[in-house]
């Protein structure tokens, strides 16, 4: 099986912030810290991680980490 088990990031990362995202839409028109500092990102939350997530979470994670 040679087969790399999906991540919970790479599950969700076909996924666009939607418009009701109201956080990120609020930071983002005002220029808050959190929307310059951070990224706002999709990750799969079940378990076992599927191979594709379309109704994935949302998190502030630092720019450029992995």
């Amino acid at each position: 099986m040679d087969q790399e088990a999906p991540t919970i990031w790479s599950a969700a990362a076909h996924a666009r912030i939607p418009d009701d995202a109201w956080e990120y839409q609020i930071r983002k028109s005002l220029n808050d810290a959190a929307y310059n500092g951070l990224d706002y990102v999709p990750y799969c939350s079940t378990m076992p991680v599927q191979p594709r997530d379309d109704n994935p979470k949302w998190l502030w994670k630092k720019k450029g980490t992995k």
